[in-house]
């Protein structure tokens, strides 16, 4: 249930932060649709005594889900994003060659593969892939995986690591975001199998084969 609502307020913040603008219309109109849910609610519940009690439980359920999703994300909206929006608006606007690797970047790579066990030319591949090195015009999927490596929150929470040492862990840091993939790699068993641990990334297949496709071209060109 934790990681439906959770999918619910990635979904929702997904929706509405855009390029990282918030203002008052936005603000309304998530004031509007949680309104409109709580309307809904009560309706249920003034037909809880008729037939199909079972059903209505259930779509009341629903909407109790999808009601604490458009909560939290005004909470989010309303909280200071200004660190984020910082952290991602001067790479999008580079001009960045798929097939290179910014020379900046190459120094946390093999710093957090080099503490994790893990090749550095994977995470600056599942980099190039997932946010085209940080330059992608917004951070957050459409299944509401967020940051520069694109995690999703729970799987962040669990596996996220203070990359650049300033005493806090964010997704939207670069340095934590590259540590942070580091860790998950190696936890589920890189130095093992690494295409399994690929695949705990993204579940497909074709993106493992990406992923490794793209890593073997940058270490023929990064040796």
């Amino acid at each position: 249930m934790v990681n439906k609502l959770l999918v619910w307020i990635l979904t929702i913040i997904l929706l509405f932060l855009g390029q990282g603008k918030i203002n008052a219309a936005t603000l309304s109109e998530l004031e509007q649709q949680k309104k409109q849910i709580e309307e809904e609610r009560f309706k249920i519940k003034t037909e809880l005594k008729r037939e199909n009690r079972a059903e209505l439980v259930i779509k009341n359920s629903k909407l109790v889900v999808k009601e604490n999703a458009y909560k939290n994300a005004i909470k989010y909206l309303t909280g200071d994003i200004k660190e984020i929006n910082s952290e991602y608006s001067a790479y999008k606007m580079m001009n960045i060659n798929p097939g290179e690797i910014p020379e900046p970047f190459i120094p946390i790579y093999q710093a957090a593969a080099e503490r994790y066990g893990v090749d550095w030319t994977v995470l600056a591949a599942i980099h190039s892939i997932e946010t085209r090195f940080s330059t992608i015009n917004r951070m957050i999927s459409s299944v509401g995986a967020i940051g520069h490596m694109q995690f999703m929150p729970a799987t962040f929470v669990a596996y996220g690591i203070d990359g650049n040492g300033d005493g806090k862990i964010s997704p939207w840091s670069l340095e934590d975001a590259i540590y942070s993939a580091a860790n998950y790699l190696a936890a589920n068993n890189y130095s093992q199998d690494k295409r399994k641990a690929i695949w705990h990334y993204n579940h497909a297949d074709w993106y493992v084969n990406d992923v490794l496709a793209t890593a073997a071209a940058f270490s023929i060109k990064n040796n």
